[in-house]
């Protein structure tokens, strides 16, 4: 009995420490003063740096040098980080030795249209129109020609998806394409800008050679492209491709190529 006696004891002043080591901590934690302030943004592009996220925090009276960690309202920095139009992404987080960490990620642009009124936008990776940058150019394909405000509307909808019947080209179906080209290595390379004539048809402009190339629709557009590849690595071994002004993809069954 005396032994079940001291173990209970034993067991209720180890329960009294932990619980009072518990309520020390939570006090010293909620005392903890910012020691540093670490902000990291992720070098996929350059939209934003660590002076721009310090200018934003001071616009809106927020000081985390020196501040008290547990007076800091963590998800109203990110909320307000956020606001920023090139941020994807803010998380914003501390560690028990008052250091404080703010990492970044910026949204991926694509490709940049450029409407007949001569604004420019980009279309990110979720197909959403963002701003460009005064100090900062995305090295990304170049859309211009027939765009306007309506077209820049026919995105990600259900109506505009990009397995519609219609061959008229929408930003839905353009995205699709750009998302094609800048995964395969070879087109990458070599497309810079596509021109959307009067008749919504593509047009591509090549890194190198003097033609242009007539896509048509983005209807079947991978054997479109197919076609073009044979003809680079097989005709264009026989031929200087800088005679021709342009190639016509649009047909199916052939390959037009228009001398100057």
């Amino acid at each position: 009995m005396k032994k079940k006696i001291l173990a209970i004891l034993k067991w209720s002043l180890l329960a009294a420490y932990i619980l009072a080591m518990l309520g020390f901590a939570a006090k010293k934690e909620g005392s903890i003063v910012c020691t540093s302030l670490q902000i990291s943004v992720d070098n996929a592009h350059g939209f934003i740096s660590q002076e721009t996220v310090e200018k934003m925090l001071i616009r809106k009276n927020i000081i985390i040098d020196s501040c008290v960690i547990d007076k800091l309202n963590f998800d109203e920095i990110e909320k307000i980080i956020e606001t920023d139009p090139f941020v994807k992404e803010a998380q914003v987080y501390s560690n028990f030795y008052g250091e404080v960490y703010i990492t970044i990620k910026q949204r991926n642009p694509v490709m940049r249209v450029i409407t007949k009124d001569n604004n420019s936008y980009y279309i990110d990776d979720n197909c959403e129109l963002m701003p460009v940058c005064d100090h900062y150019s995305a090295n990304v394909i170049a859309v211009s020609g027939e765009i306007d405000e309506a077209f820049l509307n026919t995105g990600m909808a259900p109506e505009f998806g990009k397995d519609t019947v219609s061959g008229d080209i929408t930003l839905a179906k353009l995205y699709d394409f750009v998302t094609y080209i800048n995964e395969n290595e070879l087109w990458r390379s070599q497309f810079e800008q596509i021109y959307v004539n009067q008749d919504m048809e593509a047009e591509l402009v090549p890194r190198v050679g003097n033609h242009i190339i007539i896509l048509g629709s983005l209807e079947n557009y991978k054997y479109k492209l197919g076609k073009l590849e044979a003809l680079y690595k097989k005709g264009f071994a026989l031929t200087d491709w800088n005679i021709y002004s342009s190639i016509n993809l649009k047909y199916s069954d052939q390959v037009i190529c228009k001398k100057r």
